[in-house]
């Protein structure tokens, strides 16, 4: 059996380190390629042809624990016959009422993340290449798209980045926000539908008499508060917002995150926060997953990032804000630009970039170290921390 398709299990609670098997560590750039195109998958949205080989007690398990678990995602796009490795081996899980901010630059993977979860990536030319899903113990990857549809909305929904594009210009925005109720609650009447909608425009600060305007007679901040409205319709367990305040002013931009705040509270609902804007994640999130070249390079909660960032790339995103007390002259931006996805290098892909980058980083695939209880960081110069020495026997010889 090839090794890439043999997962390797491991017990690390809240990332699995199952993506360092992920995807150019097994496999020349060239051998890369040809494989691809020779699996001879069958279509659909999971290919069917990749054999999964795990027993049903492994994948019973699999199931079980978090409210989100996303193992292993790869996902590639292919652009005049080249593929571009968008997504490359990222895991982890996500309890209800819980924030996780997947924080990198633009072209990091993070919305293909987030649409890989609903499944409305283009196809072609993007693909799942390998990876598993589970939402409340549901297999989101192998489902019927029938199932896919009754659960967009009423169990996921998606904040989308530029509210100008999501909104149907030439629809009332509450007969948008009513359509989105009726898809999703069969047997539901026209007229409850409006008043559910009318409910929602009020609930997120918007007169219920704007209900029959449309979206160009909204200010930006106004339309990003309609487009929640809509995501909020149904009353979903899982929000992907996907940079929800990037098109807005400060001011706006406050509002609109206490509002999310207060929703998720209101109903305990899980919330996968895309951004490249750490006050944004200082604000919101629980646990955040530093993303770079479709990996997870660091991970933990809130504080670990913030108070004890370990990869050199998480060092840049903070050294390149402004700060109040720092007398410098000039900002401390990373040098150069994202690696080409169609070519990544073959061990750490911030190797190119990286102030402390040394002969052993560009040789092979560099894995996910824990360096305190919960925090993960991907970079050979991490140091792993130090597990308890079971006290068991000790105990006993003082017993005796």
């Amino acid at each position: 059996m090839d090794s890439e398709e043999k997962p390797m299990e491991s017990e690390e609670k809240n990332i699995i380190t199952e993506d360092d098997e992920f995807p150019s560590d097994l496999e020349s750039k060239n051998d890369h390629h040809h494989h691809h195109h020779g699996e001879g998958h069958h279509g659909g949205f999971f290919h069917h042809g990749h054999r999964d080989e795990r027993t049903e007690n492994e994948k019973e398990e699999a199931r079980k624990g978090s409210f989100l678990k996303v193992r292993h995602l790869v996902v590639e796009y292919t652009s005049d016959e080249e593929v571009i490795h968008a997504v490359n081996g990222v895991s982890f899980e996500l309890n209800k009422g819980e924030t996780l901010g997947l924080v990198g630059e633009t072209g990091a993977g993070k919305t293909t993340i987030a649409k890989a979860i609903m499944r409305i990536l283009p196809q072609p030319p993007a693909r799942v290449r390998k990876g598993e899903v589970y939402l409340d113990g549901e297999d989101l990857m192998n489902a019927e798209e029938k199932r896919m549809l009754e659960i967009r909305g009423n169990k996921i929904a998606m904040i989308f980045q530029d509210p100008m594009t999501a909104l149907n210009p030439v629809m009332t925005v509450g007969s948008q926000i009513a359509e989105a109720v009726h898809l999703h609650n069969a047997g539901i009447s026209k007229a409850d539908a409006d008043k559910k909608a009318v409910e929602m425009l009020e609930m997120v600060g918007i007169p219920g008499e704007r209900y029959v305007e449309y979206p160009h007679q909204f200010s930006g901040g106004m339309k990003q508060r309609v487009v929640i409205a809509m995501a909020l319709a149904c009353n979903p367990e899982l929000l992907l917002a996907d940079e929800p305040t990037t098109a807005l002013d400060v001011t706006i931009q406050a509002q609109v995150l206490e509002m999310i705040n207060d929703m998720k509270h209101k109903y305990n609902t899980a919330m996968v926060l895309i951004t490249h804007d750490l006050g944004v994640v200082a604000q919101t999130c629980d646990r955040v997953a530093v993303i770079y070249a479709g990996q997870i390079v660091e991970y933990g909660t809130k504080f670990d990032i913030f108070d004890h960032p370990s990869h050199p790339y998480t060092n840049g995103l903070f050294g390149s804000l402004p700060k109040l007390d720092d007398d410098s002259d000039r900002l401390s931006p990373i040098k150069g630009l994202p690696p080409d996805p169609r070519q990544l290098p073959r061990g750490c892909s911030f190797c190119p970039r990286c102030p402390l980058a040394g002969p052993e980083c560009d040789q092979h695939h560099i894995h996910m170290v824990e360096i305190s209880d919960g925090h993960f960081c991907r970079c050979v110069k991490a140091v792993p921390m130090k597990k308890a020495e079971p006290q068991q026997e000790e105990k006993g010889h003082q017993e005796v």
